[in-house]
């Protein structure tokens, strides 16, 4: 096994969850995206307890890929800053495909300690699934959607 795996995986992995509020405010973002994908970050504790979600812009408008715009980025990163919350995770759309990440989200997926997370919107209800991203593919990541 290549070190950067080996390191990858020892890392703390946490259960992901996420306030129903903010699971349900992830599809209504992907859907109003739609035929494009949507981007977002969601952050909170380091236990994996999600706190707050910042959608971000897609700079492709693309509806096969994304790119976070630097601006939304940056001031993603000055509200967590000043909230004191860690990075939990990332999410984008699938607005025709699975909840299952592509080659393209293996290769720019750049943080191995975040989930990826992907909503699917390929069948008549939106779908949620959460992915630990490793240099050789992915593994699942537990994802609960919370009261």
């Amino acid at each position: 096994m290549p070190e950067v795996e080996r390191k990858c995986r020892a890392m703390k992995r946490f259960r992901l969850q996420i306030p129903r509020t903010l699971w349900d405010e992830m599809i209504a973002h992907a859907r109003a995206s739609a035929p494009l994908e949507c981007v977002g970050l969601l952050v909170g504790s380091a236990d994996g307890v999600v706190k707050e979600r910042y959608p971000l812009i897609n700079a492709l408008a693309s509806p096969a890929a994304f790119e976070s715009d630097p601006r939304s980025m940056l001031e993603a990163e000055k509200r967590r800053r000043a909230a004191g919350w860690d990075w939990l995770a990332v999410y984008h759309s699938h607005p025709t495909s699975a909840a299952v990440p592509s080659r393209k989200d293996v290769e720019q997926h750049l943080a191995a300690e975040v989930v990826c997370l992907i909503i699917s919107l390929a069948g008549p209800d939106a779908v949620i699934a959460g992915y630990w991203m490793l240099p050789a593919g992915f593994e699942q990541a537990t994802v609960d959607c919370v009261a």
